[in-house]
């Protein structure tokens, strides 16, 4: 029995020497020939900077596009000390730069003093050649590399592409310049361009590293802006992907009287379509349920999406409940409504600020350390590199505010030319480019949590119908859920939990979903109905909220940090799950079920035979 206190760590203090990484062993180069190929390069850049039009009233930014040597390590200060500031880099060591200095001076002396060689003539390494010979290539960003991904899917991948007259809704992100006023500075030009256009600014963000603009404009003005230096990419805005299923029939009668919980009862937010808050087995429960943006009315679902994962992260396993006839609410639920009627997100605000305000408001207001977003954008499965401005929101927002975010890995429908390959290639589709989770799924420090099938029923009506075929065996990874890794080979998604089995129906040559194979939770028309069904990560993820917000009742002062660690700790892959995927490589299951699934009496006591020592602390800069 897991009901022994876990032990604390002691700290032992020491100090280790440092080890410097720098850049890394660079190639062997001819410094004469290299250094001259990266000189010509330069001197094109700058040509082309100099020789750009460019919209009025914007300063132009020169940016360069340096491929480094994919061994090179990235080291910020070599940059600064070339007169460079660095605004991006991904796993391929391809590096965005910034330079205050139209000349490119100091970069090009110390390139210069690369291709002369060694000064004296038993000097054994050529000056600068932790810099230059990493260097593969020297360019600028053109205006359609400006175009993002979401833009792409839509066959919009050149300028020619944009319809002059055509009106579009778009996200503007910039690159981050490191400093606040220059960054506010930059917004500040480019709405005034944009107003000036005649167009619309309807919303603005300035973080730490993330710059964004909502706007309203035509096809003719987003040509001139992809032109424009300081702006990093113009994207379409992120659109949830949501489905909802059929109802059960469960009476109250047979349900005992549900009481409110504590006021010490930790919290859960669900970020979502809103809540049925006036459902029986939901409202006892709820502290606030609100819109995000307030115009928007109390935060009622019109939907069914959010009822459904609020039950889920209120209650955790609704169905044990529904057998016991007990629902007793351990923890507080809250509820920010961030879907209009039409299940969009707001066409005037971006998605970070409606992330923010509702997270903040929640944090601030009632203390509430765990969020649930089982939200996510199917156009947007991940292929490396840059992560969302939606993923780095949260992201941010869970350090800042030392909050645990969790959110879904997104459904992938596999859409083969025959459906019954199905069977056949489940579960070795799970792990195609195309099932790759989606955004904002790829956040680092929010947590991701991908789907088991924890049923292989069939409706009785099927009888003996030997081509009533469930695609996945209980408690394997569910047909629909994606996979990872994350950005740098992060394990993505980090846990697995219970989001239902689909079915192939041989007769009609048709994957279905069916009640007895799905997840069951709250039901928004609860007068007809009191619970509902469906699958997905969507009621995943709250099941992994619940636990977290659980633990915060063992360990109310815990960093956010502490639960993420103690749900890893009590996580293990089912061995049905191991046994399906094992086969498909040695990293297909860390890839589509991570740690795997918490439990939450392991996460909060240790036992006779499993003993858990933890600690808080933190590393110092550098």
């Amino acid at each position: 029995m897991m009901d022994l206190p876990h032990l604390i760590l002691p700290r032992a203090e020491y100090n280790l020497p440092r080890k410097k990484t720098g850049f890394g062993r660079p190639p062997v180069r001819n410094h004469s020939e290299h250094g001259r190929a990266l000189d010509d390069q330069v001197s094109q850049v700058l040509n082309q900077f100099q020789s750009r039009s460019r919209p009025s009233g914007i300063d132009p930014s020169l940016i360069l596009r340096i491929q480094l040597n994919p061994k090179a390590n990235v080291d910020e200060v070599m940059w600064e000390r070339c007169g460079l500031v660095l605004l991006s880099f991904d796993e391929t060591k391809t590096l965005v730069l910034f330079s205050s200095d139209a000349e490119l001076t100091e970069f090009k002396r110390r390139l210069i003093e690369y291709e002369r060689g060694p000064i004296r003539a038993n000097q054994k390494n050529t000056p600068h050649m932790q810099i230059f010979a990493n260097i593969d290539e020297i360019g600028d960003i053109r205006p359609d590399d400006r175009i993002g991904r979401l833009f792409r899917t839509e066959g919009i991948e050149e300028l020619s592409d944009f319809e002059d007259t055509g009106e579009y809704i778009i996200d503007i992100e910039l690159w981050d310049f490191g400093a606040q006023t220059t960054n506010r500075q930059k917004v500040t030009e480019l709405r005034s361009f944009i107003e000036g256009q005649g167009s619309r600014v309807t919303d603005q963000h300035i973080g730490e590293s993330l710059i964004l603009l909502r706007s309203h404009c035509n096809g003719a003005l987003i040509k001139k802006l992809l032109k424009v230096e300081s702006i990093a990419s113009i994207d379409l805005p992120p659109k949830p992907a949501l489905t909802v299923g059929k109802l059960l029939d469960v009476s109250i009668e047979d349900i005992d009287d549900v009481e409110s919980p504590g006021d010490e009862a930790p919290s859960v937010a669900v970020i979502d379509s809103g809540v049925a808050a006036g459902h029986p087995l939901l409202g006892p429960a709820i502290g606030e349920a609100t819109s995000i943006p307030r115009s928007w009315g109390d935060g009622s679902d019109s939907h069914g999406h959010g009822t459904m994962v609020a039950g889920l992260a209120l209650y955790g396993d609704i169905e044990k409940c529904i057998h016991s006839r007990s629902f007793v609410p351990r923890l507080t639920l809250y509820s920010a409504r961030v879907l209009n009627e039409q299940l969009k997100f707001d066409d005037e605000n971006l998605i970070t600020t409606q992330m923010r305000e509702g997270i903040e408001y929640f944090r601030n207001t009632y203390k509430c350390r765990v969020f649930n977003a089982s939200l996510g954008d199917d156009r947007l499965p991940y292929r490396g590199g840059k992560v969302s401005p939606w993923a780095s929101i949260l992201d941010t927002l869970a350090r800042e505010l030392d909050v645990i975010i969790v959110v879904s890995s997104g459904n992938y429908a596999y859409n083969p030319a025959r459906l019954d390959l199905h069977l056949q290639y489940y579960p070795r589709y799970l792990l195609d480019d195309i099932a790759k989770i989606i955004e904002p799924a790829t956040g680092a420090i929010v947590i991701t949590v991908g789907a088991l099938a924890h049923s292989a029923n069939i409706p009785p009506q099927a009888g003996n119908n030997v081509a009533f075929r469930p695609i996945a065996q209980p408690m394997q990874p569910s047909p629909f859920t994606r996979s990872g890794p994350g950005l740098g080979g992060a394990i993505k998604p980090e846990f697995c939990e219970i989001g239902g089995n689909h079915i192939y129906d041989g007769q009609i040559q048709r994957v279905r979903r069916v009640d007895e194979s799905s997840v069951v939770s709250m039901n928004r028309e609860y007068i007809q109905q009191l619970f509902t069904t469906d699958t997905g990560t969507s009621f995943a993820a709250p099941r992994v909220s619940h636990i977290a917000a659980r633990l915060f009742e063992t360990f109310p002062d815990a960093s956010a940090n502490l639960i993420r660690a103690l749900m890893a700790t009590s996580s293990s892959v089912p061995q049905p799950s191991i046994d399906v995927l094992e086969p498909l490589g040695p990293d297909a299951v860390l890839r589509i079920c991570g740690y795997g699934q918490p439990v939450l009496e392991l996460a909060q006591a240790s036992g006779p035979q499993r003993v858990v020592l933890r600690a808080e602390s933190e590393l110092t800069f550098d």
